[in-house]
């Protein structure tokens, strides 16, 4: 049938169109083509040198600060920058940011390079290289993109340098880029200075409340306090109020930096703040922070308030109190924290591994080693996991027990219990770290096991665990106990050759070893060492002075006797016994305190100091000397010293009214003196 001469022409009207269409659909940018899969596809009629159209991008940018949000049309060279970042080339879309030009770059294009800034990235050097440090930290760099942007600028960019600077811990740039963004867009409530901000298509109002919670987040992060309080009060008067969130952000740092002060005062802040009502995670995270400010009468206090607001408690808030006993050096934390166990087992709030394991700190800190094993039972019978946290708790419940020997027949096999615990470790495939043998080996230490205590430092280079300074100094201490001077000193050896510097402790636990052992030579070796210049870590205290001294008093011979007037000498000379100049203020010298061999030692010291100092000063400078005793055995010890050590013999009397002092006459001091000068 003969087509209508009207429909032939419509027809080709329709060809026409089509034929257009399909040049148009050629011709659009590829932000408006359809893709497959993620990907762009166009016509592959471009020749390979020319510049692919695909280079560019139709796309508008945001008018944010201006209130006339209209739709840009220039082409802007957007799709390179985005091609760069996706490879993670970030130096190089900067580089072509800056080319671009800010008239002619939209803020989404901002926004990608500033958040790629903000989080780093880039390429990671090749294997050998060094990597410089501020290589993917190009914080700096986004900054001065948001100054570029200029009447562009939008919230967006500025909120992501402040959360970078935050997350850098760079407080006082992210409070400074704050108070810029502030001046520009003002803040949600301030409607005579509140800027919209439009990000697809939505109008936004700044700053808001997260980006006032992430800058306070970074004062208290830096522990600056006082700088959070009063931003708190600012971000109030502009009108943004902190809600409960933001409260218990700022608590949960306070906690984990033990500042107990802070989270009080956060605390009241919050049961005052307008339409904001603290709730249980506020209590129980404000009574973290002075649990571990070992505040526990605070912690208390909150427990009672809690309770009283009739909040449902639930099994942290029971095991946070439970803490604050455990940390607590009352001698009734302990008690305390099982009773608060029992508690909330009478509640039908079940103890987790957490709770029986702050149970069993307390038990720990306290001594009360049976109680911490029946925990142990306990959690065993309910099959929960015992963890490493909570097995160190036990044994040094065991070490501490076996410390203070309270005369119960049981504390003797204290060591041997610390040992069936380890054992049980292995068996349940629980990791035994440096705090687990040396608490042991302290336990063995104090019960005299000082085989048991050099098997578990082996032990323990056996598990792979390099021994730690305690776990030495532990060892040294049993060796000490029992006499053994020679594994003692094997293991001093083995603590340097591991390049662990020894402390006070180790060397004192080392001269005990040799004063038990009668080893003189080796022991005025050892303070020698201590006091060599090179050796700026440690010094010698009270305790070293007091052992050296008792072992080389002990030897037989005139060398001895003067390697004892050495070590006082020196001992004077670092400030631990006698001032130096005090016979040059007072001639009265108090020995009650001492042992006998220092006391013995300080009197040699004394006279020669005075026959010394008597041949530059005239005749009227000698007077009577007191030496204050005590009315006790060391008055007649050194009434002995004097009488048969020095030449000539000293003697003194003792005062009627002074009846713990020994008096030498003004007389009897010239006498020694001139007998000095004819020896």
């Amino acid at each position: 049938m003969p087509s209508h001469p009207y429909t032939m022409i419509f027809m080709a009207a329709i060809l026409s169109v089509a034929a257009v269409s399909t040049v148009a659909f050629q011709s659009r940018p590829s932000s408006c083509q359809p893709s497959i899969g993620g990907v762009n596809h166009r016509i592959s009629s471009i020749p390979i040198n020319q510049k692919s159209p695909s280079s560019f991008d139709w796309s508008r940018s945001y008018t944010s600060k201006s209130n006339n949000h209209a739709v840009s049309t220039e082409k802007v060279p957007t799709l390179s920058i985005h091609s760069l970042l996706e490879a993670g080339r970030i130096d190089d879309a900067v580089a072509e940011l800056r080319k671009s030009g800010n008239k002619e770059v939209p803020a989404s294009t901002y926004h990608a390079v500033i958040e790629a800034c903000c989080a780093g990235g880039g390429n990671e050097p090749k294997r050998g290289q060094r990597k410089n440090k501020n290589e993917d930290d190009r914080i700096d760099i986004a900054a001065e993109l948001l100054q570029s942007m200029e009447d562009n600028v939008t919230a967006h960019a500025h909120e992501r340098i402040i959360s970078g600077y935050a997350r850098r811990g760079r407080w006082q740039d992210a409070y400074r880029t704050l108070s810029a963004m502030e001046e520009a867009f003002g803040s949600s409530e301030d409607t005579n200075n509140s800027k919209g901000n439009v990000i697809d298509g939505k109008e936004i109002t700044t700053p808001s409340l997260n980006i006032y919670q992430t800058v306070l987040v970074a004062f208290a992060k830096a522990n600056q306090f006082n700088h959070m309080n009063s931003l708190l009060t600012r971000m109030r008067r502009r009108g943004v109020r902190p809600n409960v969130y933001t409260y218990n952000s700022l608590l949960k740092i306070c906690a984990s930096s033990a500042s107990a002060s802070e989270a009080l005062s956060l605390l009241s802040q919050c049961q005052r703040e307008p339409g904001v009502k603290p709730d249980l995670i506020t209590y129980t995270t404000t009574m973290k922070a002075c649990a571990r400010g070992r505040q526990e009468d605070k912690v208390r206090e909150l427990f009672r308030a809690a309770k009283d607001m009739g909040m449902e408690l639930d099994v942290y808030f029971y095991t946070t109190a439970m803490d604050a006993c455990a940390k607590g050096r009352k001698r009734d934390s302990w008690s305390n924290a099982l009773l608060l166990l029992d508690e909330m087992k009478e509640k039908g709030i079940a103890p987790n591994e957490v709770t029986y394991g702050v149970a069993v700190a307390a038990c720990g800190n306290g001594g009360q080693w049976k109680r911490a094993l029946e925990l142990l039972d306990q959690m065993r019978a309910m099959d929960l996991k015992i963890n490493t946290i909570t097995y160190n708790s036990a044994i040094a419940a065991l070490s501490k027990g076996a410390r203070t020997n309270s005369g119960d027949s049981d504390t003797d096999l204290l060591w041997q219990k610390a040992l069936d615990l380890m054992k049980c470790m292995e068996k349940e495939g629980v990791r035994r770290d440096s705090f687990t043998f040396s608490s042991a080996i302290s336990t063995c230490g104090a019960a005299g096991q000082w085989q048991e205590a050099v098997n578990l430092i082996k032990a323990m280079k056996g598990d792979g665990i390099r021994p730690n300074k305690v776990a030495y100094t532990s060892a040294i201490t049993a060796c000490a106990s029992s006499r053994q001077w020679e594994p003692a000193f094997e293991l001093f050896n083995d603590m340097k050759n591991e390049r662990i510097r020894p402390d006070i402790v180790a060397y004192n636990a080392l001269i005990s070893a040799g004063m038990t052992a009668n080893k003189p030579v080796e022991v005025f070796d050892m303070w020698l060492e201590m006091c060599e210049p090179s050796n700026k870590e440690v010094s010698p205290d009270t305790a070293t002075l007091t052992k050296v001294i008792a072992t080389l008093d002990t030897a037989i011979g005139k060398t001895n006797r003067k390697r004892v007037d050495k070590v006082f000498s020196e001992a004077v000379a670092r400030g631990l016994i006698l001032r130096k100049d005090s016979l040059d203020t007072s001639w009265e010298v108090d020995l009650s305190r001492l042992s006998f061999p220092v006391a013995r030692a300080a009197c040699r010291f004394i006279f020669r100091q005075i026959a010394e100092k008597s041949v530059e000063k005239e005749d009227g400078a000698v007077k009577d000397l007191s030496l204050i005793t005590g009315a006790s055995k060391m008055r007649e010890y050194v009434r002995e010293v004097l009488r048969d050590e020095l030449k000539p013999a000293v003697y003194c009397i003792v005062p009627k009214s002074e009846q713990g002092t020994l008096q030498v006459k003004e007389k009897v001091m010239r006498n020694y003196i001139e007998g000095q000068g004819q020896q």
